[in-house]
């Protein structure tokens, strides 16, 4: 009896140490992982915004496929565009997103943040051409396309075998283009500007 006291003695102490020890690492890493985080973030938002500058980020209070977004207003003060955080699903779970809409709900830029995809067959969307397929589209007459029959032979081709991926991050962007078209351009604090 006082054998196995001893081991589970040593092993508490063994868990406490190595309790500290991850506790003191997450202190001091914490505030590099967070900047790291921020200067991402950073270059992301200017990887899918040519022109303007975007304003403060807006938390969407619900959990749906949009997350968040940054209205971009131009040097003179009109809105240009909205970047939406939307986040799809994927093959492997979520597929974290920043896209860049036009009033309109047009897709001007997109860029992947954030996905858990195979390497090597669910990435392709870390590869900036493959938002090809859907750059220019999203309004009422030309929508995202969300299934491989919507792609012309060569872009349904190229989703072969990350079909899943295709579809986590087609209906993102088809969400978010509707967010831009249904909510944001009704929106009186954006209207004025879009011309509504």
């Amino acid at each position: 009896m006082r054998k196995i006291l001893i081991i589970g003695f040593k092993l508490t102490a063994i868990c406490m140490v190595a309790s500290l020890a991850l506790g003191f690492v997450n202190v001091v890493t914490r505030p590099h992982i967070e900047e790291n985080k921020r200067l991402a973030l950073q270059r992301a938002l200017a990887l899918v915004n040519e022109v303007g500058t975007p304003g403060e980020e807006v938390i969407i209070a619900d959990t749906g496929v949009v997350r968040s977004y940054y209205p971009v207003f131009l040097d003179d003060g009109t809105l240009s565009s909205f970047i939406l955080r939307v986040v799809g699903v994927g093959y492997s779970g979520d597929l974290v997103l920043l896209a860049n809409f036009e009033p309109s709900g047009r897709l001007i830029r997109a860029f992947m943040l954030a996905h858990t995809e195979t390497p090597g067959i669910g990435d392709q969307p870390e590869r900036p051409e493959f938002y090809n397929k859907f750059i220019g589209r999203g309004d009422a007459d030309n929508p995202i396309p969300t299934r491989r029959t919507h792609l012309s032979r060569a872009d349904s081709d190229s989703v072969a075998g990350a079909t899943i991926t295709f579809v986590g991050v087609a209906n993102a962007l088809a969400d978010g283009a509707a967010f831009v078209r249904n909510v944001l351009a009704k929106d009186p604090n954006y209207a004025k500007d879009i011309g509504e």
